[in-house]
C-alpha cells in the first residue's frame, strides 16, 4: 500500500505529524505480531528527503539504495533492497536515494 504524505513534495517528512494524521486504512501491519504504522515512500534518485522527529524510526530499504545521514553523525549508513536501519540518535535525519529508492518508515515501538 502506498500512503500519500503531503509533505513529501517539500523533501521532508515528519513522521510525528504523519502518525497524528493517520487514519484506521492508513495502519500497514508490518507482522501479524507487532502491528505498527509504517509509511512508504519512494525518492527519485539523488533526491534527499529530510526525516524529522526520527528517533527511533526504523527505515527499511525496500528497493534501491539509500544514504542515511543523521547530522553530528560521522557514520555512513547505506542501505540497499532488503535492510534496515533504526535511528538511534534524536537529530535531523537525511535519505538520500543513490539509485530510484523506496522506503517504509515504521513507527518506534512505544515501551
Amino acid at each position: 500500500m502506498h500512503l500519500a504524505i503531503p509533505t513529501a513534495h517539500h523533501n521532508h517528512f515528519s513522521f510525528n505529524a504523519w502518525l497524528h494524521n493517520l487514519t484506521a486504512k492508513d495502519v500497514t501491519p508490518t507482522s501479524l505480531r507487532t502491528p505498527q504504522p509504517c509509511a512508504i515512500q519512494e525518492i527519485a534518485r539523488n533526491k534527499i528527503l529530510e526525516v524529522k522527529q526520527a528517533f527511533g524510526v526504523t527505515i527499511e530499504c525496500l528497493e534501491g539504495s539509500v544514504w542515511v545521514t543523521l547530522d553530528g553523525d560521522s557514520r555512513d549508513v547505506v542501505l540497499e533492497a532488503g535492510q534496515s536501519f533504526v535511528v538511534d540518535r534524536d537529530q535531523r535525519t537525511l535519505l538520500q536515494a543513490l539509485d530510484a529508492a523506496r522506503i517504509r518508515l515504521i513507527e518506534p515501538k512505544l515501551a
